[in-house]
């Protein structure tokens, strides 16, 4: 029997995810609109959550939003995680989904797990099992297949293979930042690194992309495309990034992983309600053999014999 703590802990993660599946197809229709390119709306939303993390940093209380003191020693390695998980990983998926469809997009950011096994194991020695080497090999076919193995089922993708790629590029971003920077992630509270992190790649990324910002016509976009930006800024950016850190305190973290399966079953329902993208079998085939790799990867037994 599930306690209230656990209840509230499946579904924060249930919402986080369900959140991020929204992201994709959400981002597809404002880029679809011309308002906006991707790079445009990167750094809208970097700028943007970063104002939203100084301002619940204000608003919240100590226990969700604590006061840390950043030691001088760990600022380098917040500049270069700020450039891996917020500039590169968020800048590179959203240029991602400009070419692709959202349901490759979305299926993409599940391998997150995987690649951090790699990562894991080519930078710090971690061990991988004959189960976890097996998920690898198929989660990598998957991604594969949807990558080379097919042309645009949709006209939304104007160039699916370069799309799915920097969506993967996107999700090599994020697993190396678990892995390269274990020691920060594990020293300082999650809306402690999110707010500096932001504000960091507010400093860089966001400065350096005045001049195309300042190309914006902000008059000319409509109502509907403000809604969608602000559910990337607010939402997909600030609220499910509060919702990890609960769930990570009461569940496994296999449990919080295998979550990440609804984002592309969110994506594919939203996007096949907006008329922005089909699942045909290809799809389905390369999608399960993700799902069955991703599972092998976060749920093999560490007793198992390593290669």
């Amino acid at each position: 029997m599930l306690s209230k703590q656990d209840l509230k802990a499946h579904g924060a993660i249930l919402l986080a995810n369900m959140i991020w599946g929204g992201l994709s197809p959400i981002t597809k229709f404002i880029l679809q609109d011309g308002s906006l390119s991707g790079l445009q709306l990167s750094a809208i939303r970097i700028i943007g959550g970063t104002v939203v993390f100084i301002i619940m940093g204000i608003l919240l209380p100590k226990n969700v939003a604590p006061k840390e003191k950043i030691r001088k020693e760990d600022w380098k390695k917040l500049i270069a995680a700020s450039f891996l998980i917020i500039t590169f990983n968020q800048a590179l998926y959203i240029m991602g989904i400009n070419y692709t469809s959202p349901i490759d997009s979305s299926v993409m950011s599940t391998l997150t797990p995987l690649f951090t096994m790699i990562c894991a194991a080519i930078f710090i020695g971690m061990p991988i099992t004959w189960l976890k080497a097996m998920g690898v090999g198929l989660g990598l076919t998957g991604a594969l297949l949807m990558v080379f193995g097919q042309t645009s089922d949709c006209e939304t993708a104007s160039n699916p293979v370069l799309g799915d790629s920097l969506c993967l590029l996107a999700q090599l971003c994020a697993a190396l930042y678990y892995v390269l920077f274990r020691d920060i992630i594990n020293r300082y509270s999650p809306f402690t690194l999110m707010k500096w992190m932001f504000i960091l790649s507010s400093c860089t990324f966001g400065l350096f992309m005045i001049p195309e910002l300042v190309k914006v016509d902000f008059t000319k976009i409509q109502g509907d495309v403000w809604i969608s930006i602000t559910y990337i800024v607010v939402f997909a950016t600030f609220l499910a990034y509060l919702t990890i850190p609960y769930a990570q305190k009461h569940l496994k973290p296999t449990a919080v992983a295998m979550y990440t399966y609804f984002q592309p079953v969110t994506a594919a329902i939203l996007a096949a309600i907006m008329g922005l993208a089909t699942f045909g079998f290809l799809k389905i085939a390369a999608t399960m053999l993700i799902f069955i790799g991703v599972w092998f990867v976060t749920g093999a037994k560490g007793k198992q014999k390593t290669l």
